[in-house]
């Protein structure tokens, strides 16, 4: 190779080492939430029996959600009240953990999305039927028991109440079961223990019925009606009614579903009127009826209907690392109360907050430097309210600054390559003085850290700045660069770089434990 094509080799190798650190220095690629989480990400569309990585973490959590229908139903049917309260715990956990999968596989919007909505209903269905079953027997041993005719009467009444509602249950659960069985199927999803399941639900809804006693019949003195007889989240019924025989100032509790809802007392003319608000209740039928005393009143049917939702989002950034999250949460114009949300990044990392009495939301989400995506997504758990999704908004995080390192290494690459030119041309003048040395880094001394009643992440930045210092580590070294250094700690800083760069909530137990090291173990301790 003659003297020319070695000089172009170098010069062209040189150009190429300064534009890959220069593309690393524009956009580093550390700590991104793929480096710390392990959970899978798919689009909605991907996600079918034969795609094996997502359909292999669905199908087992159908199957044994659908099994623990049937199992929980026959406990109910064979009154081992016991028993049925551990598969109840057990339903719920496998529950939580399916919903879970749904949000974290972003599968709400699918045909998975509509299951897990089918199986929340059936689990709270399920729940009420072991409950109403359970009252339901002891109304059978107060009837026996009592002798009185009035509180007889009384017990009956709140039988029939318990009958008629058993039997909404059983309507609406298996209206569902066509659905449900067919979405599990398409997954490869065994659904007989769930046919059975709406099988031993309606013998126990039959054996209700069978043991109603003449005296259920009897017309009640104490009336009730709601009205409008069907409404929407945030709409308010009136329940009312009028007691004959009753007097004034007579207080009357009303009752929906079994619980308390509100209370009235009889005026002049012997009647009572009390208002309900819809709130955090599911769609479909429901039971009203009052009590005054020992008087139960017959049973009235309202319908609450799904209402369509309207969520927002807007971003504002904090700092360098941090965006503030902030919108609305409405129902057809009503603000939606307490209601939990998630924010979704195009990255995987998912952080949830709460609508507040005006259906307000805000938090702040902390990323690593780079361009995302945001959403915030409404799933409407336990809400007469059906799932909505606020427009994306993209967002450009800065980062605290970018690290020297890169241009060091491009300057020395190009001084490297200037001296080697140098040497191989004689004829040229003497090398010119040296760069001047890089400044020392600055390391502060160490300082006792004061985590007081900060939020528990604000706290774990304080103690990861705490053992920095202690350590001796310039304050330019990352989590990451600290473990090279230290890997003594190792531990405490993979956590901290989890807390800061993934969302994850250190316990108080966490911050003990990382107070202790950061003031150096024992003594700090003490």
């Amino acid at each position: 190779m003659n003297r020319l094509a070695s000089h172009a080799t170098l010069a062209a190798a040189a150009a190429l080492v300064l534009l890959l650190l220069g593309a690393q220095a524009a956009s580093p690629l550390l700590y991104t939430a793929e480096n710390t989480s392990t959970g899978a990400h798919a689009d909605p569309a991907t996600i079918q029996k034969r795609s094996p990585g997502d359909a292999d973490a669905l199908v087992p959590l159908m199957d044994d959600l659908l099994g623990q229908t049937g199992t929980l139903a026959l406990t109910i049917k064979l009154k081992d009240y016991e028993s049925a309260e551990r598969d109840l715990a057990r339903y719920s956990d496998l529950s939580r953990q399916f919903d879970r999968l749904v949000v974290t596989l972003d599968v709400s919007g699918t045909d998975v999305g509509e299951f897990q909505r089918n199986n929340r209903q059936n689990l709270d269905a399920l729940a009420t039927l072991l409950n109403d079953s359970r009252r339901f027997e002891e109304l059978q041993r107060l009837e026996i028991e009592v002798l009185d005719g009035e509180q007889r009467m009384a017990v009956a009444y709140e039988g029939e109440a318990l009958r008629q509602k058993m039997r909404e249950g059983f309507a609406s659960y298996a209206s569902r079961e066509a659905v449900t069985t067919q979405i599990a199927e398409r997954y490869g999803a065994n659904t007989t223990p769930y046919h059975e399941s709406v099988g031993h639900f309606a013998e126990v809804a039959d054996a209700a019925d069978d043991r109603r006693e003449s005296s259920s019949a009897v017309t009640s003195p104490l009336g009730i009606a709601v009205a409008p007889h069907e409404g929407r989240y945030g709409e308010t019924l009136t329940i009312a009614g009028s007691y004959s025989g009753g007097a004034p100032g007579t207080r009357v509790e009303v009752y929906v579903d079994s619980r308390n809802a509100g209370a009235a007392t009889l005026d002049a003319n012997g009647t009572y009127a009390c208002s309900y608000r819809i709130g955090r209740v599911l769609a479909g039928p429901h039971l009203a009826y009052a009590v005054a005393g020992s008087v139960y009143s017959e049973v009235a049917t309202f319908e609450v209907l799904p209402a369509n939702t309207t969520i927002t989002l807007a971003v504002m950034e904090v700092n360098a690392t941090a965006v503030a999250c902030s919108g609305n949460l409405t129902a057809e114009g009503r603000p939606v109360m307490r209601a939990p949300v998630v924010i979704r990044t195009n990255d995987g990392t998912l952080v949830t907050a709460e609508t507040d009495q005006q259906g307000a939301y805000s938090t702040e989400i902390v990323l690593a430097p780079g361009e995302y995506t945001l959403r915030t997504e409404f799933h409407a758990a336990e809400y007469p309210l059906n799932p909505s999704e606020s427009e994306t908004v993209a967002v450009q995080v800065r980062g605290e600054g970018l690290s020297p390192l890169p241009f060091i290494a491009a300057l020395a690459a190009a001084a490297g390559a200037g001296w080697y030119l140098r040497r191989r041309r004689p004829e040229e003048e003497p090398i010119a003085a040296a760069e001047p040395p890089a400044e020392p880094e600055i390391v502060q001394p160490p300082t006792e850290p004061d985590i007081g009643d900060l939020p528990p992440r604000e706290a774990a930045t304080v103690l990861f700045r705490a053992l920095r210092a202690r350590l001796g580590i310039p304050e330019t070294k990352t989590p990451r660069d600290c473990v090279r250094i230290a890997p003594d700690h190792a531990g405490f800083f993979e956590r901290y770089e989890r807390i800061r760069y993934a969302g994850e909530i250190p316990t108080d137990d966490e911050l003990r434990a990382m107070e202790t090291e950061a003031r150096g173990g024992d003594e700090g301790a003490a």
